[in-house]
């Protein structure tokens, strides 16, 4: 493991069972993820994109270990390696009881503010209780600790004794912020973080988790469709299609010279604020996005690409230098 790294995944690959028949026997694997390749250095933010249902989501799952409690048996295969004080980690090979010691050092922020705090817990409760299995701070330090993070999120310490029904959309993430950095953690994974939010509300929290970042020493990976987004809090862009990484790269290289043709389809759909002259011509992509269950031979993309060629049919393209730190995984783009 690169010693500048906080995160490495190697490999990693991830297996849905589908079931199906009266009985619900298995009849079919779902490759939600096909050996993928990450990296996250400390204090670096990496945005990882792409379209519903390419596996963004569950890369985020995988590495905390969250797959196997909404289904048993899926498979996860590959390398998480988590820098400690231990040394390095792999997530994948802890069992629970184990991974416990480790859980501080990782924290999501999840989609929905609505559905991810406990209805019936104080926002104080909420921001505690991971304080109570991942420290040894006294009651006392603990409510110390969440008057401190309410304000460094934004509110205001005596909201602690409110509950979340009482409060926004935006004002619940703030809330779902602060029980994330309740551990001290070295990485936050914020997974869709502001997608279930308005647009006013959505450049707050971004800068929110900019300001928090810096203030806090933290690794971000920001998982999100929207590319201007990302481009605007992550330092590194990967792009995602059907459960693999088609194009990686420092983040203004991926979003304003894009080498993939899917990468270009997707900016070329990025809404601008004013008219431009020199904005692109729209790419309108043929066909739908092919199931998981079902992938083409070859190259995921070459069905919907616009400069597919027989050999893209033939054989699965790797991920190649194609400028300084800017890698893409197709054998004709330029």
């Amino acid at each position: 493991m690169n010693q500048d790294n906080i995160l490495e995944i190697r490999n990693l690959s991830v297996n849905f069972p589908v079931t199906g028949g009266f009985f619900k026997r298995k009849i079919a694997d779902l490759n939600a993820v096909d050996g993928i390749n990450l990296e996250i250095k400390k204090g670096e933010t990496l945005g990882l994109v792409g379209e519903s249902g390419c596996g963004k989501s569950t890369i985020g799952k995988a590495i905390i270990k969250l797959l196997k409690f909404n289904s048993p048996d899926v498979k996860v295969s590959g390398e998480i390696l988590i820098k400690t004080e231990d040394g390095e980690i792999d997530i994948i090979k802890l069992k629970n009881k184990d991974l416990r010691k480790y859980r501080g050092y990782i924290q999501i922020v999840f989609q929905d503010p609505y559905s991810s705090l406990n209805p019936r817990m104080s926002v104080g409760q909420i921001i505690e209780e991971p304080m109570k299995y991942h420290s040894k701070i006294s009651k006392k330090e603990r409510g110390e600790r969440i008057a401190y993070l309410l304000e460094k999120v934004g509110m205001q310490p005596e909201q602690a004794k409110r509950y979340p029904h009482e409060f926004s959309g935006g004002q619940r993430q703030r809330v779902g912020i602060a029980r994330a950095l309740a551990t001290n953690p070295k990485l936050i994974i914020a997974d869709e973080p502001v997608s279930a939010l308005d647009v006013s509300i959505q450049a707050q929290v971004i800068n929110l988790l900019q300001e928090l970042q810096s203030e806090f020493d933290l690794s971000l990976l920001f998982i999100a469709h929207d590319l201007s987004v990302v481009e605007h809090i992550s330092s590194k862009i990967s792009v995602m299609y059907l459960g693999n990484i088609v194009e990686s790269g420092l983040s203004k290289e991926v979003y304003h010279k894009p080498v993939h043709p899917y990468s270009k389809a997707l900016l070329s759909a990025v809404p601008l604020p004013r008219v431009s002259l020199e904005k692109n011509e729209r790419i309108i992509l043929k066909g739908d996005i092919p199931t998981p269950l079902n992938k083409p031979s070859g190259c995921g993309f070459r069905t919907r690409c616009p400069i597919a060629q027989k050999e893209c049919a033939e054989s699965i393209p790797p991920l190649e230098l194609k400028r300084e730190n800017h890698f893409a995984a197709c054998f004709f783009s330029k």
